[in-house]
C-alpha cells in the first residue's frame, strides 16, 4: 500500500471514530512512527509501505480511535516552540496557555531601566523570582526560563507524579528550575516572588461530563475541576497570593473565556491588587488576568477616604 493511501485510511478510521482533526492526527501518527516530518511525508506519498510499518501504524490509529489523546500516544506536546514530555499525570499544554507565557515574558522584558538597581544594570536586567503555581508539566515556568536568563522559577504542584514529569522536562530542555510538592502555596512558605503565574483548574464541575472524551477520560481530574462555579482555586489564589509577592509584584492567571469579569471583581473586592487587566488570546477570547500588588500607602489612603465618606453619610 502506498503511503498516501495508508495515511488516508488512517484518517478515515479516525473520522469514523469522531476524532477531531482526523487528517492531522493521521499524519502525525505516521510521522511519529517513521521519524519523518511533514515535508518527507509529502515527498514520499507515492512510495510503498512495508507490511510491518503498515501493521504498526494501524495499531496506533486504533489507539487514537479509542479517543486516547494523540499526545499520550506520542508522549510529547509542542509548546512555545519546545517539545515537552506529557503523560496522563499532567494536563496537556495547550496553545491557550501560550498567551499567559507571552504576557508574563513581556512584563519581564519590559522592566523600566530606571527601576533596576546598579547591580541589575551591570547584569543586563532585573532578576525575577517566579512561582509557577499548579505547575503540572512545568510548561509555563520552563518556557519563561528559556525566554529569559534572568528568571528563577519555583514550580509547585500537589501531585508527585506531575512533578516527576516537570523535572524531566526541565532536564531535557536544560533549564535550572526548582520544584516542590505541596498543596497550593505550601511549597512557597517563607518566600517572596516578583511574579506568580498559574493555570489553575477552572472547569465547572457540572461541565466536566460533557468535555471531549480525550479530556474527561484521560487527563487528570484534579487539573480540571474548579468547583461548582469554576472559581474555587482563584479564591484561594487571590486571598493568599498577596502574602507571597514582593512590592509591585505581578500576578498572572489563565482564566476561562467567561471568567474575566468574575476575576476582575474578585481582585477589586480584595483591595490589595491594582485594577485587573484582561488579556485576550489569538481567537479574541478572555484568557489571562494580570494585576500587581498595590502600594500599601495608596491602599491605606483609599481605605481612609472610604471611611471618611461613610462618616459623612
Amino acid at each position: 500500500m502506498k503511503t498516501r493511501i495508508l495515511v488516508k485510511e488512517g484518517e478515515y478510521r479516525l473520522a469514523k471514530a469522531y476524532c477531531m482533526d482526523a487528517r492531522i492526527d493521521a499524519q502525525e501518527l505516521y510521522c511519529f512512527l517513521t521519524g519523518m516530518d511533514k515535508v518527507q511525508l509529502f515527498l514520499k506519498a507515492e512510495e510503498e509501505v512495508d507490511a510491518e510499518t503498515e501493521e504498526k501504524y494501524m495499531e496506533l490509529i486504533a489507539k487514537r480511535a479509542q479517543r486516547i489523546p494523540l499526545q499520550h500516544i506520542t508522549g510529547v506536546q509542542e509548546f512555545m516552540g519546545h517539545t515537552f514530555k506529557v503523560s496522563p499525570d499532567v494536563l496537556i499544554p495547550r496553545q491557550d496557555t501560550e498567551t499567559l507565557v507571552t504576557e508574563a515574558a513581556r512584563v519581564i522584558q519590559e522592566t523600566p531601566r530606571e527601576k533596576l538597581t546598579f547591580l541589575e544594570k551591570l547584569k543586563g536586567g532585573k532578576e525575577w523570582d517566579v512561582l509557577d503555581l499548579c505547575c503540572g508539566s512545568g510548561a509555563i515556568g520552563i518556557s519563561l526560563a528559556k525566554i529569559s536568563s534572568h528568571v528563577k522559577v519555583l514550580g509547585a504542584d500537589v501531585s508527585e507524579k506531575a512533578l516527576a514529569v516537570a523535572e524531566e522536562n526541565a532536564r531535557n530542555l536544560r533549564v535550572k528550575m526548582k520544584f516542590a510538592k505541596g498543596d497550593m502555596f505550601a511549597p512557597a512558605a517563607g518566600k517572596k516572588f516578583d511574579m506568580i503565574v498559574s493555570n489553575p483548574p477552572y472547569i465547572r464541575t457540572r461541565m466536566i461530563s460533557i468535555l471531549q472524551e480525550e479530556v474527561k477520560d484521560h487527563e487528570p481530574l484534579q487539573a480540571l475541576d474548579g468547583g461548582k462555579d469554576g472559581l474555587d482555586f482563584y479564591r484561594i489564589i487571590v486571598k493568599e497570593a498577596a502574602g507571597y509577592l514582593k512590592p509591585e509584584g505581578f500576578l498572572l492567571l489563565e482564566i476561562g473565556h467567561d471568567q474575566g469579569e468574575d476575576l476582575r471583581k474578585m481582585l477589586k473586592d480584595d483591595g490589595r491588587y491594582t485594577p485587573a487587566e484582561i488579556i485576550r488570546d489569538l481567537p479574541g477570547k478572555d484568557r489571562v488576568v494580570k494585576c500587581q500588588i498595590r502600594d500599601k500607602n495608596e491602599h491605606r489612603t483609599e481605605a481612609k477616604g472610604a471611611t471618611e465618606e461613610q462618616g459623612e453619610d
